[in-house]
């Protein structure tokens, strides 16, 4: 069957489904947007001086509820002597109280071990800055996560995990997972169930609606409540 592209408009954009999904994207954006804008600029903050149990979020963040599940572990997990630095984390690891599925206690330790190594490379001594140089520097690594040579290539990170870290530690970027495939999908977009895709989407509306990925992310909890 033919569809007629918009007139005028090439790529991504060009696509039949996109002006109607824009103007959708923008009426929530008009709803909505001041307090994204605002959960943007709060979303760093979150593990400001805590960078251990951001870690520890990021992984066990995978395939669990995130407030019923994810956040209570965080909390627990912040109380512990491993929770205090990236390098706690490393030389303590996560105790078996928290149940974590197998391997992952191994990631959060080479996560926070590959985080340590760029301030190492880079000489950084701060948590909270070796986190924000290095998620602003591996923006290049997102459709090749296992590339990216400090984070990405540790066992269990994946372009989800990676673009979470990046987004927790002060980089603007959207982690391509379902919550955010299905808010874009209601909206009209017509995205398939794959990384790249919804990094493509996501980058484009952002773009064309002029706001940051991190926006568009929290914009689409309202698209997806």
């Amino acid at each position: 069957m033919h569809h007629d592209r918009p007139a005028g408009r090439t790529g991504i954009a060009g696509l039949p489904q996109w002006p109607t999904a824009i103007a959708r994207l923008g009426a929530l954006y008009e709803a909505h947007g001041a307090e994204a804008e605002a959960r943007a600029h709060r979303y760093a903050d979150r593990y400001r001086g805590r960078r251990a149990a951001m870690v520890f979020d990021v992984v066990a963040s995978r395939q669990r509820r995130y407030e019923t599940r994810v956040l209570p572990m965080v909390d627990r997990f912040a109380q512990t002597e491993a929770a205090r630095s990236l390098e706690a984390l490393v030389r303590l690891g996560v105790g078996a109280e928290f149940r974590l599925r197998q391997g992952e206690v191994e990631t959060m330790r080479g996560v926070a071990e590959g985080l340590l190594r760029f301030g190492r490379d880079h000489g950084l001594e701060d948590d909270d800055t070796i986190a924000r140089r290095w998620a602003e520097g591996c923006g290049e690594f997102e459709h090749a996560s296992s590339l990216e040579p400090y984070v990405g290539s540790v066992r269990g990170v994946g372009p989800a995990l990676l673009a979470y870290l990046r987004m927790r530690s002060g980089a603007d970027a959207i982690k391509p997972d379902l919550r955010v495939r299905d808010g874009l999908n209601r909206l009209g977009f017509t995205v398939p169930n794959d990384v790249h895709a919804i990094l493509a989407v996501a980058t484009a509306a952002a773009r064309e609606l002029g706001i940051s990925r991190l926006v568009l992310d929290q914009l689409l909890w309202w698209q997806t409540a």
